[in-house]
């Protein structure tokens, strides 16, 4: 048998005078109207109780009720300590299901609240079971999102800026504030590890908004801006559309456009938030939390919670292939370069080289010309003629004997 209570206190209304009303006929006779009691409400509302019993007179009073609601019986049992002119008032129901309980509990409440009681009584909700019980079934599903909207916060920002993720977008003095939160401790090498580890974590809901929503100009603009002046040095060389393209490009932007929109295409998406926020304070707070509020909230945060899923899957799916991509690009190009600059040296050295030996190729032959030419202006080319001839004189007369 499941027992749930919820607990109130009434207290006077101070416009009203402390005990009475007092009001003359027309036949001058004074009547005193006396403060409707809480028990008196507590009869007039749901009949005669099937039981009474009192403590030190009227001090405490125990009504108990079989109430009927929707073919099924709840005993409910209303106990009231009057205290002076304040009734300290429980209603506890005993039933199969908690939400059976809690449907009964709300049953009384919302009777207790449309009886005209508050006419007389200021009443205060002491312990609230039923949003307890809303709180309870809201806060896994809350739990669930913020993990999901921390993951994909880490996943995006580091997959673009790296271990840079927080310092590029976000504003100094949101910066200065989560900071503020986490408290590191250590060199500032450590400092910086442990930022890095729980920056998101420390963010309240409503930073996260601020940080997603607010368009602001960064780093990821000046960068961009600096590298689009140094391609394009004379502007007035461009075509009006692409200023437009490069003004848009450079404008102030929110980081939902600059790095979500194109996978969260919903655009009721930051009144979602919102809404999860301003409900999310009731059920972290351990406030006030009705049907009504939870039906919203359920509705709200799970469409919420399959948007960032989905966005999730996009990033992982497209964001982490995309870089992968441009670092194997980066990496080629690098290697290109490399390459080029390799051959482009090696030509240079082989043509000094080839240089070289023209060079030396023309001093010999320098050298070997002048050799030659001293070696045959040395010779006697007379003397080479006359021993010539006699040498062939000799051979003629040979051959004649």
């Amino acid at each position: 048998m499941i027992v749930l209570h919820n607990d109130y206190i009434f207290l006077p209304q101070i416009k009203k005078e402390n005990a009475h009303i007092s009001s003359n006929d027309a036949d001058d006779t004074i009547r005193i109207q006396m403060r409707k009691r809480v028990p008196f409400y507590i009869t007039s509302i749901f009949g005669k109780p099937i039981n009474i019993d009192t403590e030190n007179g009227m001090l405490k009073i125990v009504y108990t009720y079989a109430l009927e609601i929707k073919n099924i019986v709840y005993e409910v049992i209303f106990t009231m300590h009057n205290i002076t002119q304040y009734t300290y008032l429980e209603v506890c129901v005993s039933g199969k299901t908690v939400h059976r309980v809690i449907g009964t509990l709300e049953y009384i409440q919302e009777k207790i609240v449309d009886s005209d009681i508050e006419q007389n009584y200021v009443m205060i909700v002491s312990y609230d079971s039923i949003s307890e019980y809303y709180c309870n079934k809201a806060y896994p599903k809350l739990n669930q999102l913020e993990r999901n909207i921390r993951k994909l916060l880490f996943n995006t920002y580091t997959v673009n800026f790296g271990v840079d993720y927080y310092q590029k977008t976000v504003p100094a003095e949101l910066q200065k504030k989560i900071k503020g939160v986490i408290q590191a401790k250590g060199n500032e090498e450590k400092k910086q590890i442990e930022r890095l580890k729980k920056f998101f974590y420390s963010m309240e809901f409503s930073d996260i908004q601020d940080l997603l929503f607010t368009k602001k100009w960064t780093m990821v603009e000046e960068e961009s801006k600096a590298e689009f002046l140094s391609k394009h040095e004379k502007l007035t060389e461009m075509s009006e559309e692409s200023l437009r393209s490069a003004f848009d490009t450079f404008s102030p932007k929110s980081d939902w456009e600059r790095l979500f929109a194109d996978k969260i295409g919903n655009g009721e998406i930051e009144n979602m938030i919102e809404t999860v926020r301003s409900i999310r304070n009731d059920i972290a707070h351990c406030k006030f939390f009705y049907k009504d509020q939870y039906n919203t909230f359920n509705k709200t945060v799970t469409d919420l919670n399959q948007l960032i899923l989905e966005a999730i899957r996009l990033t992982e799916e497209q964001d982490f292939a995309d870089k992968q991509m441009e670092s194997i690009r980066v990496a080629l190009k690098g290697m290109i370069d490399t390459v080029t600059q390799f051959r482009e040296s090696m030509q240079d050295s082989l043509k000094s080289s080839l240089q070289s030996v023209s060079l030396v190729i023309n001093a010999l032959r320098k050298s070997f010309d002048d050799t030659i030419g001293k070696m045959l202006s040395n010779t006697d080319f007379n003397k080479l003629s006359s021993n010539g001839d006699e040498l062939d004189d000799e051979d003629d007369e040979e051959t004649f004997i």
